[in-house]
């Protein structure tokens, strides 16, 4: 009976790892889980926007980086009487690769990007200054079309095609209530009525394909068109 205790004691010390076998730990990695963000800046323009969109910050995994994605994280921008933003977005999932201020539609599809950082994967928490922001109608569409293709033609060099100023501080004038020169009896921008402003229709249509240029191509995307129409059917606002 000793004889067998002894045998199972060696047997026992023999598969114990030698000093010389290295690290006997496990080796983990480290995943982020549960990111907090905290925004802080300060907004304007949000009075005039209709109740199917939305002002947030917001969560996008690597795959939705463009117009039409659809967030996986949202928040609801409220900010304080002066327009001073402190927004806390807790339990971000390590799926997300970019945090925005940004607008959604009621699908939670982004719209239209304000300010945009990188997820850090190894931070807990970000901070996220965005600076002061115009948020309004307007100036999201001055910002996502007009800056980025319109004014090319339209001001942005010595002249502005067919008169027509697009750039910043310039558009709404020459836009809202003006008398297209090209459409006879219509206006460029008709308050509460997309379907009959040239504007809308341009964007929307072939309707310029005889003026030498099919301004169609310039919006390619449902969201900014129905961003658009919203606009000229809510009243057209200047802020």
């Amino acid at each position: 009976m000793r004889s067998k205790l002894i045998i199972l004691l060696l047997a026992a010390v023999a598969l114990l790892p030698a000093c010389d076998d290295g690290d006997i730990y496990t080796t983990t990695t480290s995943t982020r889980e549960g990111l907090v963000v905290v925004l802080t800046g300060s907004i304007e323009g949000m009075d005039n926007w209709p109740s199917k969109y939305t002002i947030a910050l917001a969560g996008f995994d690597e795959e939705t980086a463009s117009v039409g994605e659809y967030a996986e994280i949202t928040k609801a921008i409220i900010p304080d009487d002066d327009g001073t933003l402190n927004i806390t977005l807790n339990g971000i999932s390590s799926d997300v690769q970019l945090i925005e201020l940004c607008l959604l539609d009621r699908l939670r599809r982004r719209v239209a990007t304000y300010a945009s950082i990188e997820a850090d994967a190894y931070s807990d928490t970000i901070r996220f200054e965005v600076g002061h922001q115009d948020v309004s109608m307007i100036n999201t569409i001055q910002q996502t079309i007009f800056n980025t293709t319109c004014a090319n033609c339209h001001g942005a060099s010595t002249s502005a095609a067919a008169g027509l100023y697009l750039t910043e501080g310039l558009s709404y004038a020459s836009l809202v209530g003006q008398e297209s020169t090209k459409e006879e009896g219509l206006l460029i921008v008709d308050p509460y009525s997309s379907e009959s402003s040239v504007l809308y229709q341009v964007l929307s249509s072939d309707v310029s394909d005889s003026w030498l240029y099919n301004h169609s191509s310039e919006v390619t995307t449902s969201a900014l068109l129905t961003l658009v129409a919203d606009w000229i059917d809510n009243g057209a606002p200047e802020e």
